[in-house]
């Protein structure tokens, strides 16, 4: 994206900006498919902690609850405190019921294992919360 903005800043003519901005598009749709600087890669251990998260999430008795027409959950954040490894807050999207749902989990990993706590369930995701995914549940 910077080399985007770099090209643009520094275009001189019409020319130049119709360049610049086929780059643009191009890098764009290199993102949309998940490409190039975009790509998302996460560890095989962040992909068992996710796993294990939603897992916690789709038997918790609490959000069947709250969600009652369960469909299915999925990854939606996650927090990680700073010098810290491994993210220690999960935030996962479900859909079901007739509204946006989300449950926050805390985790602690004690001798290597993953152990999740709900810290509550909310219907704010993190862009309507407008604040830091550590406090959402407050």
């Amino acid at each position: 994206m910077r080399e985007w903005q770099k090209c643009m800043a520094s275009a001189k003519t019409n020319t130049d900006m119709a360049a610049c901005k086929d780059q643009g598009l191009k890098l764009q749709e290199s993102c949309d498919k998940g490409e190039g600087i975009c790509t998302v890669t996460i560890t095989d251990q962040e992909k068992k902690d996710w796993g294990q998260v939603i897992d916690f999430v789709k038997n918790n008795t609490d959000v069947i609850r709250e969600v009652e027409s369960f469909e299915y959950a999925v990854s939606h954040a996650s927090y990680k405190a700073p010098r810290e490894s491994m993210p220690s807050r999960y935030m996962v999207y479900i859909l079901g019921g007739n509204k946006p749902t989300y449950a926050l989990v805390d985790v602690s990993r004690l001798s290597g294992e993953l152990k999740p706590t709900l810290a509550c369930i909310t219907h704010r995701s993190i862009q309507e919360f407008h604040g830091p995914l550590l406090d959402i549940c407050k």
